[in-house]
């Protein structure tokens, strides 16, 4: 006789450290950059990813993102149609993306085809020639897309606070529509020659190749070289300042607030983590049950831990309505008083290790999402037990250890308030 089911208690739930972690083979090219191979062997998608040291941070104007955007407008022979269309013969696909610290490039294909899809890719990129008339066309879009953002407040308030957390760096520089026009085509060719050409930082691969197929497409990569030298570290001025930027007619009031924290590389990151999540980072977060479940202020509140090549910080951000926003703030330094002062319930607790496991288990599911783990890490050199460390942290942590990282780390009077609306 089988036991009945009790469809009235929760399963037993248990956190797994039992998470098999794959090293990617390293290969290099024959200029030296390093390639790092995720096995793929049970399905025939292929995903080669560029990361160059071509972000934003490099140029004052506007010039890394519209260079990368423009790495496939056409060469002296083919035009941005022509290569489109050719990348579509072969099954592929071309996304370029760009943030402060680096320019990211991935190819998408099959197999089969990838090493063709990968020399016609290659030899695009190399010989791209930016046509003036594209850079025209993509400059005045750049413009009016950030002219329409300009009118939403997340966008004011975003823009003004990483402008003063990070003021006098290159991460604080803010562009202007204006900005846009300034940029020449002389511009995007030599931030191509000198950050593109010569900052190939590394490739990543996941893929299943054979010998022959990753002998040729290691050789395309040959001319492309690692000589930029990465800039020094930043360092910052903590400020706990009260920003307000004015917007006429809006009915609601964007809000940034947070401070300069750590990077993963700190020993307290974990148990950070474990707290951020419990004020912000999900669904049933402190700062969602109480602003937005309770008080009805806002459609969506959160906060996240973000970092860049110098470090990282801490960020609540949320947008209400004007009437509202008085009682926010008074809320959100509630909330976060209450991290630093009370001892999280057993029940909470135990509900965020599952919700933070659970997100560790699939993070991990599949070569596409281990090389994405492998990666984060070792861009800042770091390897996996970052991850084995982060679960024993989530499987041990206690209460009274999560109070006393908020009350060490996340002082509300201590954090850039702004304001936009």
């Amino acid at each position: 006789m089988t036991d009945t089911l009790n469809r009235k208690q929760a399963p037993v739930i248990s956190i797994s450290n039992d998470i098999n972690y794959i090293e990617p083979e390293r290969y290099l090219t024959p200029a030296g950059v390093p390639v790092y191979l995720m096995r793929n062997e049970t399905s025939e998608a292929v995903k080669l990813d560029l990361i160059f040291d071509a972000g934003s941070m490099y140029h004052e104007k506007p010039v890394a993102g519209l260079t990368t955007g423009m790495l496939l407008a056409g060469t002296a022979d083919k035009s941005m149609a022509e290569i489109n269309d050719m990348i579509d013969d072969h099954g592929g696909y071309f996304n370029a993306s760009v943030s402060a610290d680096h320019a990211y490039l991935n190819i998408f294909g099959l197999n089969e085809s990838m090493d063709q899809l990968v020399q016609l890719i290659e030899k695009s990129l190399y010989h791209a020639n930016f046509p003036e008339s594209e850079l025209i066309q993509l400059k005045a879009e750049r413009k009016q897309n950030l002219m329409v953002s300009l009118e939403k407040v997340s966008t004011l308030a975003q823009r003004a606070f990483q402008q003063q957390l990070f003021k006098g760096t290159p991460y604080g520089r803010i562009n202007q529509p204006g900005d846009f026009d300034d940029v020449t085509r002389s511009d995007i060719l030599a931030f191509f020659e000198t950050y593109f050409k010569k900052g190939l930082r590394k490739i990543n691969w996941v893929g299943n190749p054979s010998p022959a197929q990753l002998e040729i497409i290691l050789t395309y990569f040959g001319r492309w070289s690692n000589a930029v030298n990465p800039p020094e570290k930043v360092s910052y001025s903590p400020t706990s300042e009260r920003i307000e930027v004015k917007k006429a007619d809006a009915v609601q009031t964007g809000i940034r607030m947070g401070k300069i924290l750590f990077d993963r590389s700190h020993p307290d990151y974990h148990k950070m983590t474990v707290v951020n999540t419990i004020l912000g980072e999900y669904f049933g977060s402190r700062l969602m049950s109480n602003i937005r479940e309770d008080k009805g202020y806002t459609y969506g509140i959160g906060s996240y831990l973000g970092e860049n090549q110098s470090n990282g910080y801490f960020v609540v951000a949320t947008e209400v309505g004007n009437e509202f926003l008085a009682d926010t703030l008074v809320q959100i330094k509630l909330e976060i008083e209450r991290m630093r002062t009370e001892l999280v319930p057993q029940n909470e607790l135990s509900l965020v290790k599952n919700y933070l496991s659970g997100q560790f288990l699939r993070s991990a599911d599949g070569p596409f999402a281990m090389m994405e783990l492998f990666s984060m890490v070792e861009i800042r050199g770091l390897d996996y037990t970052f991850y084995q460390n982060a679960l024993q942290t989530i499987k041990g942590i206690t209460s009274e250890e999560i109070m006393e990282t908020a009350a060490a780390h996340i002082n509300s009077e201590e954090m850039l308030i702004v304001t936009a609306g």
